[in-house]
Order: structure tokens, then C-alpha cells, then sequence
């Protein structure tokens, strides 16, 4: 699925497939909620009303920004694309903070949080999926195979270890799992087999 919402201050999020998120609004401040999966935030800034996202034990403060959040099971992932962010995170460490500007990236896992820049090009492709699209740069096999997953009630298994690293490039319809096999047929020469519920490469 892909959903788009719009709030009364005119924000909008763009919900990618299987993502859950909930909204609360109290006096000068919106809270959303993450609680799993993918969004696209453009927000119109306020200065008399605070917008913040929270993902498990991190927050991100909207400054007058459009930025898309990540969220998996022990990794979020933020990037930036417009305006700034305040990004902040709570745990047995203490408390970290960091102003993310246009083209920041931040990976926050349970043990780790590293900040990076890319390119504007590299960060629209990320939202590949607002034009039903997966764009993979050097992604491994199985982890282009998890990321249909995400998309498709018939799942791809990749049934060798070793092929699982090879590395995939292109763009790919992500609702259309036979142009995926279609691809790493010809690419790498495997073997794909079509099972009621899954699909193995191998």
C-alpha cells in the first residue's frame, strides 16, 4: 500500500507499504508516532507549534523540513532533503542530539549512531517508491530480495549463501517480482523457481 495524508496545517506524509503510524495533537505540539515502516514528511513549519516524530527512543524536531524516516526492526534511518532537523536519541548512553541539514543522513541502530552526506540525486532515489519504483545502487542480492518482500505476497527466498552477496543495480517496478527474476536470470545466470508462496533463486 501507499497512502497520503494530509494534515489541517497543510504538512503531508506519505506512507510507503506496511508502515504504521499514529498522530496526537496537543495544544502547541503534533506527535507522530512511528511505530513501524517507511514516511515521507513535508512539513510546514510553525514556530508557535512544535511537530516531532518519534521512532522507539529517537526523535526528530521538525525546523521547516522535508525529510523521510526509516523505520526496521533494530535500525531507524533519517535523511534529510530540505530545511533543517533537530534528530535525538535516549538511551543507557545518555542523551545525544544533532542538527541534520539538507542531504544528511543519520543510521541509528542499538549500538551506533553515524551521520553521513549524499548527494540530492542519491536521496530521491530513496523515494523510488513514491512512483511505485525500487532503485538499488551495489545492493546485495538478499537484500534486494527482502526489500521486494516488503511489496509482494510471494516471497523471494535466495537459496545459496553465496549468491547472496552479488551485487544488483538498476530500477525495478516494485510491484512486479518478475521483472526482479526477469533481471538476475540474465544478469547472473540463476535458476528461479516458482513455489505456491515463494519464489527461489538459487
Amino acid at each position: 500500500g501507499h497512502e497520503k495524508l494530509t494534515l489541517r496545517d497543510g504538512s503531508r506524509i506519505e506512507l510507503n507499504t506496511n508502515t504504521t503510524l499514529r498522530i496526537a495533537a496537543e495544544g502547541n505540539r503534533k506527535t507522530v508516532y512511528l511505530d513501524k515502516g517507511e514516511a515521507f514528511f513535508r512539513i510546514t513549519h510553525n514556530p508557535n507549534r512544535e511537530f516531532v516524530v518519534i521512532a522507539g527512543n529517537r526523535r526528530i524536531i521538525d525546523l521547516g523540513t522535508q525529510f523521510l524516516v526509516r523505520r526496521e526492526d533494530d535500525r531507524l534511518r533519517v535523511a534529510l532533503y530540505e530545511g533543517k532537523a533537530q534528530f535525538e536519541v535516549s538511551d543507557a548512553r545518555g542523551e545525544q542530539q544533532t542538527t541534520l541539514n539538507p542531504g544528511d543522513v543519520v543510521v541509528a541502530t542499538n549500538n551506533s549512531l553515524s551521520v553521513t552526506r549524499r548527494r540530492v540525486d542519491e536521496l530521491n532515489d530513496d523515494l523510488g517508491w513514491r512512483r511505485g519504483l525500487l532503485v538499488f545502487h551495489h545492493v546485495t542480492l538478499q537484500a534486494a530480495a527482502a526489500e521486494y518482500n516488503r511489496y509482494n505476497l510471494k516471497k523471494f527466498v535466495i537459496g545459496d549463501p553465496q549468491i547472496a552477496q552479488l551485487n544488483i543495480n538498476g530500477s525495478l517496478p516494485a510491484n512486479d517480482p518478475g521483472a526482479f527474476t526477469r533481471s538476475v536470470k540474465r544478469l547472473f545466470d540463476l535458476k528461479v523457481e516458482e513455489r505456491p508462496n515463494e519464489i527461489v533463486i538459487s
